[in-house]
């Protein structure tokens, strides 16, 4: 219980920030460089002043292979999932991104997990759920592959940050390295593709929230996962972030078919009850 808790509290500062974000970039405030600089900035100094705080660095090097492969996993997810968010509904990004779960659910049987007859129902209705509403257009299509992709990549780097937290490293080592290396690699790409110097324009009232309100949302659901399994925590973030995307759509983007929207948010929570 205290997980859902704490993955619900990080859901909702991460729509907060990324719907700053969706507006700023929309207005050509920010461009997806300094925009995903931005939304990890303050998580890496909040994971440096924990490990200080405990005078501790667990870290092992029998880590290095699944580090290695989900750092390069998640810098191709993190500019995939800026744009999708810049170029998607909200309600859109929500929606989509809980088809991670059947994905863990299968990489849990192609290790040899066998499925429940419940988790195969649960499946079943997310899928079903998702094309009724694109077939009938109670989501729109813009920036859908983007999203997608955003859905799948999680795949690999959550299973592979579960499983060196629960064999390997601490969370805020494991979490402090990765975001390190995006932290230079969206700092490089901002200053030298789109001139602009995130550091600068942290100093900014706008740009401060948005980062700042992401960075705790970050350490809220990396922690979140050492009180329940990928599976259980990944389906209460991504229910509980269609909700909220559902309202941030309609509320700040002007998002039709509301009433639609949360019947389907409705039955995308039942799919995802049956998978736990």
């Amino acid at each position: 219980m205290l997980g859902i808790i704490i993955i619900s509290i990080g859901s909702l500062l991460a729509e907060i920030s990324s719907s700053i974000g969706k507006i700023e970039v929309q207005n050509k405030k920010e461009t997806i460089y300094s925009m995903a600089f931005l939304s990890i900035f303050w998580s890496t100094l909040w994971f440096l002043a924990i490990i200080i705080l405990k005078n501790k660095f667990l870290f092992s090097f029998a880590s290095l292979p699944t580090l290695i492969i989900r750092t390069i996993a998640e810098i191709i997810l993190l500019r995939i999932t800026m744009i999708a968010i810049v170029k998607s509904d909200r309600s859109t990004f929500g929606f989509v991104r809980t088809g991670t779960l059947p994905l863990l659910l299968a990489v849990d049987l192609f290790l040899g997990y066998a499925l429940t007859i419940k988790q195969i129902i649960g499946i079943a209705i997310i899928v079903i759920v998702l094309l009724f509403s694109f077939i009938n257009h109670g989501l729109k299509k813009n920036g859908l592959k983007f999203v997608a992709f955003s859905a799948i990549l999680p795949v690999i780097t959550l299973s592979l940050y579960k499983y060196d937290i629960t064999h390997f490293n601490s969370v805020e080592v494991e979490q402090f390295i990765p975001q390190v290396i995006l932290l230079i690699y969206t700092f490089i790409a901002a200053v030298k593709i789109s001139r602009e110097n995130p550091l600068t324009m942290i100093t900014k009232r706008v740009f401060f929230a948005q980062s700042f309100v992401a960075g705790i949302g970050v350490v809220f659901a990396s922690f979140a996962y050492l009180f329940a399994s990928a599976s259980v925590i990944t389906a209460a973030k991504r229910a509980i972030s269609v909700f909220w995307a559902i309202i941030s759509g309609n509320l700040y983007f002007q998002e039709k078919q509301i009433i639609f929207k949360i019947i389907m948010f409705a039955l995308i929570t039942l799919g995802i009850i049956f998978l736990i």
